[in-house]
């Protein structure tokens, strides 16, 4: 059988006037799913906000430390932090900003007892597509028997592990709510823009919102962790020089309290040498609190700034259409009723009879 392959317009149009009950039949299917797939998904809402992150600089800080007589090197030579405002986009998708999230507080529209994000999305309707993919996971994993990992308990030593150990539905909810929000950097702007989407108006603002102080706490977090590590060391080493200035201190005046009256030179050598040794533990002291309090101004620094251009704002109406959704299904219903009547039907008459020869001539 000859299959034709030039195309005439005129042809096809009265090829499917001929067929138009096969079209009809194509059209109210695909409306029919389309209408079932439009209820079945849930409402989704997004808010955005836009900030400018404010660039930090060193020089109040070496200012502050040039007048207390305490040189920075060549912090005054443009050195960078390895973190910044920049990154924004990618601290939006680790897992340690996701848990951050999952960690904050939100309300929904009808009920405004705050619960955390990750309590509010298991409470979330789950669409039937993604319920089928979860069952097919599920099905997949009792026939090859995967189990789930298990992990053993945290060490007795104290440490805070550097690694993070999840489960895989753990896992699969950050991811899931790592595809509700959407982080980006105009580059020639700088002005960073935040999408938040969820099924309740007022969760997915309060996510906008809370979405704003975790990326700066994260940011914050990986800014100053070096500068944390040596505040705490210079804490630790201050009060051991107060307690060794207060005992030199104490030996001073005992020390003066118990010769009062007396005057020799050897009375006087001693007490010269436990004034030194007071002044000598006391300039201590002044050098690590100067020290001290520079690296305080430092973390101060090194907090990130931002402005905000556009608060979150609550939505007034849902994403897309449910009307839009079942137009574009029927279009669908009607290119493959096309295709199915211009080719697929001859196609399929071609395919039928050549396995009938095939057929015919074996036997």
């Amino acid at each position: 059988m000859a299959i034709n392959k030039k195309f005439n317009i005129k042809d096809a149009i009265r090829q499917l006037w001929r067929s138009r009950k096969t079209l009809y039949w194509w059209c109210s299917i695909a409306a029919v799913l389309g209408i079932i797939f439009a209820l079945t998904t849930p409402k989704e809402y997004t808010v955005t906000t836009a900030i400018v992150p404010e660039q930090s600089s060193s020089t109040g800080l070496a200012s502050i430390a040039s007048m207390m007589g305490v040189s920075l090197g060549n912090v005054e030579g443009g050195n960078v932090d390895a973190m910044d405002p920049s990154m924004f986009p990618d601290i939006a998708e680790s897992i340690p900003f996701l848990q951050s999230m999952m960690a904050s507080r939100v309300h929904t529209l009808d009920d405004t007892t705050t619960v955390t994000l990750n309590e509010y999305l298991r409470t979330e309707y789950v669409p039937w597509t993604i319920k089928t993919v979860e069952a097919f996971h599920k099905f997949k994993d009792f026939i090859t028997r995967r189990k789930p990992p298990t992990f053993g308990e945290q060490s007795d030593e104290g440490e805070v592990p550097r690694y993070i150990l999840l489960s895989e539905k753990e896992y699969g909810r950050l991811k899931g709510l790592a595809r509700n929000i959407k982080c980006g950097q105009n580059m020639k702007t700088g002005i960073i823009t935040i999408s938040t989407t969820c099924q309740d108006p007022m969760v997915a603002t309060m996510m906008a919102d809370n979405a704003i102080d975790c990326l700066q706490a994260s940011l914050y977090d990986y800014k100053s962790a070096k500068a944390k590590a040596e505040l705490a060391d210079l804490n630790a080493l201050e009060a051991e020089r107060r307690q060794e200035y207060e005992k030199r201190q104490k030996n001073y005046a005992d020390f003066l309290n118990q010769n009062r009256s007396a005057n020799n030179y050897a009375i006087n050598a001693e007490k010269d040498r436990l004034d030194a040794e007071m002044t000598l533990a006391y300039q201590a002291l002044q050098q690590v609190t100067q020290q001290r309090y520079l690296a305080e101004q430092s973390l101060i620094e090194k907090k990130p700034s931002y402005a905000l251009l556009t608060p979150p704002t609550f939505p007034l109406s849902a994403n897309g259409s449910r009307k839009m959704v079942v137009i574009i299904w029927l279009f669908l219903g009607f290119v493959l009723g096309t295709l199915w009547i211009l080719y697929g039907r001859k196609y399929w008459r071609w395919t039928k009879d050549f396995v009938y020869e095939l057929r015919r001539k074996d036997a």
